[in-house]
């Protein structure tokens, strides 16, 4: 086991080093994934991460494999600029999620909300409302992906809280091959905080993803689980989505245009200038400190994830604490 960690730790470092050497997948100039580094950093994360988690979830999950390349592949595309522009990529994700959800029958249901329940039960629209949410997520996850190891760190959180809850057998994922892809995400997430990569979209949207359909394909088979203790899970990345469409919207921006306006800019910016610091250290303590407070959070619903009460006042303490930390930190910075 040992070897077979070093074996794949060492092949991910000679693959990232030669996307590096040869100058492939570099960060374009305006990209928000080299916001704070220069554009020799590969966007090849997504590309380390994809190989293992195709190998080990193929066998089971096939369909969604499949899903996931095609997001993987769409995410490439886009990290390449032959798909620049967002409404395109939009509509590209919208066609994949749809068919995927229809053909699997996949659905976030129920969701304790009598209402909601009761209008999409057994429609079509409860499709529909799957597809909205993993659309929320996995753009959500792009714009998170502004500081190194944010994004991913927080997804080795939810990663590591599966795990810790035994949740993963529910999938029917055997312990060493679950346990082993969280040992690869630590190492990617080394080399991220390192500036040897970022995710780029094709991470950001293919891991996003896989890591939303794991948490549907678990409440399916569990709904002792309560639903808002998957929104828990997730809500940082959708809630900066919806807060973000809703911000650009008030000023009459394109909501699917990335821009500098988010939270973690904010933080970054506050950091650096505070404490007088370089960018990288900025950027890495600014990264850290969501997540600590994101680990803190996911941890304390994790305790009793059949709580609903708990789970939401989580998720409003989150919230709150977010929009309020957002305004004090753009009027300092003005």
């Amino acid at each position: 086991m040992i070897l077979k960690i070093i074996f794949i730790y060492l092949l991910i470092f000679l693959i990232n080093f030669s996307f590096k050497k040869l100058n492939y997948l570099k960060s374009s100039t305006g990209s928000s994934h080299q916001l704070f580094a220069n554009t020799s950093t590969p966007l090849s994360g997504g590309v380390l991460i994809c190989f293992p988690i195709i190998f080990f979830f193929s066998q089971i999950y096939i369909e969604i494999v499949i899903v996931y390349f095609l997001i993987f592949i769409l995410g490439i595309l886009s990290d390449l600029n032959i798909i620049e522009s967002p409404k395109k990529r939009f509509l590209y994700q919208i066609i994949i999620i749809i068919f995927f959800s229809f053909y699997l029958e996949l659905e976030v249901l129920p969701s304790r909300i009598f209402i909601l329940d009761d209008f999409l039960m057994g429609t079509f629209l409860s499709f529909i409302f799957t597809s909205f949410c993993l659309m929320v997520l996995i753009n959500g996850s792009n714009f998170t992906d502004g500081l190194n190891g944010l994004l991913l760190g927080y997804l080795i959180i939810i990663f590591l809280i599966l795990y810790d809850l035994k949740l993963f057998e529910t999938l029917s994922i055997q312990r060493e091959n679950f346990l082993l892809i969280i040992q690869i995400l630590f190492f990617v997430l080394f080399l991220n905080f390192a500036n040897q990569l970022f995710l780029g979209d094709n991470g950001a949207y293919s891991l996003s993803f896989i890591v939303g359909c794991l948490l549907i394909k678990i409440y399916n088979f569990d709904n002792n689980i309560s639903p808002y203790f998957i929104i828990l899970l997730l809500w940082y990345p959708c809630f900066e989505n919806l807060f973000s469409i809703l911000r650009k919207l008030i000023l009459k921006k394109n909501p699917l245009n990335p821009d500098n306006s988010h939270l973690h800019h904010y933080i970054f910016l506050f950091i650096k200038s505070k404490f007088k610091i370089k960018s990288l250290w900025a950027n890495n303590i600014s990264s850290l400190i969501i997540n600590l407070f994101n680990l803190i959070v996911l941890y304390s619903g994790s305790v009793n994830p059949h709580n609903t009460s708990l789970q939401i006042q989580l998720i409003f303490f989150s919230i709150i604490l977010y929009t309020f930390i957002y305004f004090f930190l753009k009027r300092l910075t003005k």
